[in-house]
C-alpha cells in the first residue's frame, strides 16, 4: 500500500517541483544582459556580503541624517568587503552582483555632492534588491525591510528604524508615501 501511494504522488511532486523552481530572476535588474538566473552566493562569500549589508546600513543612516563627511570612509569599507566578495565568489550571478556593488561603492567614495551620492547609493541599492528579490526570506534573516518612495527610489533599511527616505533633498522633508515590504 505504501508503494502505491508513493507512485501515485510522485508525478504530483515532479509537477510541483517543476513549477515551483522554474521562476527566475534577472541577475541584476534594470540592465541589459543575458543572466537570467537566480542570484546565489557561496558560503564563504556570504561573510563579505554581510559586511556589505552592515556598511550599507551605516551609509543609509548617514544619508538620512545628512552626514556627508563620514560617507567616504564608510564607502571604503564597502569597497573592501565587495572586493573580497568578488575574489571568493566564482564566476556567475553572485560575482556579477558583487561587482555592481563595488562599482556603486567606488562612485559613492568619489561623489562630490548630494546628487552624486544619491545616484551611487541607488546603484548599490539596485544591486542588493536583485538579491533580496530572489531570496525574500533573507530580508527577515537580516532584519531588513525594502522601501520604495513616491519618487520611485528604493532602499533597504533596518526593520526597527523609523522609515525615512535617504533621497529626500531636505532633512526635514521625507517622502509623503513610502511603501514598505517586510517578510
Amino acid at each position: 500500500m505504501l508503494k502505491i501511494n508513493y507512485f501515485r504522488n510522485a508525478p504530483l511532486l515532479l509537477l510541483f517541483s517543476f513549477f515551483g523552481f522554474s521562476i527566475t530572476v534577472f541577475a541584476h535588474e534594470g540592465h541589459e544582459h543575458n543572466h537570467n538566473t537566480v542570484i546565489t552566493i557561496e558560503k564563504k562569500t556570504y561573510i563579505h556580503f554581510q559586511s556589505v549589508l552592515l556598511g550599507y546600513q551605516y551609509i543609509y543612516s548617514y544619508m538620512v541624517r545628512g552626514g556627508a563627511n563620514e560617507i567616504s570612509g564608510l564607502a571604503q569599507n564597502l569597497i573592501d568587503a565587495a572586493s573580497q566578495g568578488i575574489q571568493t565568489e566564482q564566476d556567475g550571478s553572485g560575482q556579477h552582483m558583487m561587482q555592481h556593488i563595488l562599482d556603486g561603492d567606488e562612485s559613492l567614495k568619489k561623489a562630490k555632492n548630494v546628487t552624486e551620492r544619491q545616484e551611487a547609493f541607488a546603484s548599490i541599492s539596485e544591486a542588493l534588491f536583485s538579491y533580496f528579490n530572489a531570496w525574500p526570506n533573507q530580508l527577515m534573516r537580516n532584519r531588513l525591510k525594502m522601501c520604495r518612495c513616491k519618487g520611485g527610489h528604493q532602499w533597504l533599511q533596518p526593520e526597527n528604524y523609523p522609515t525615512a527616505c535617504p533621497y529626500s533633498s531636505k532633512k526635514s522633508s521625507n517622502c509623503l508615501i513610502i511603501e514598505e515590504t517586510i517578510y
